[in-house]
């Protein structure tokens, strides 16, 4: 996310048990505004959605990148990247 367009603003849903902290986000928007972090249970899947128009569907973690074969798949019908986004902000705990 660090070579993100210097403007762009960044929303990551996670779990609650997350290891991500609030010191993890302020380091990073110290560099790199503005990164918000939300948290659902909503999904298990990872989805990289661009400018909430554009989506893509992570079949694992990226941490894991290069371990092990996964896939990464343009989703392409619009009305499902709506949904997914939708479905977010309706089971978004506080």
């Amino acid at each position: 996310m660090s070579k993100k367009k210097e403007n762009a603003a960044v929303t990551v849903y996670t779990l609650q048990r997350t290891k991500l902290s609030q010191t993890d986000v302020d380091n990073f928007n110290a560099q790199y505004p503005k990164l918000d972090v939300k948290y659902t249970r909503a999904f298990h899947d990872r989805f990289l959605i661009l400018d909430k128009m554009k989506a893509y569907h992570v079949g694992a973690s990226l941490k894991d990148a290069g371990k092990k074969c996964f896939g990464i798949n343009l989703i392409k019908d619009a009305g499902i990247v709506r949904d997914i986004l939708q479905r977010l902000e309706l089971e978004t705990e506080e």
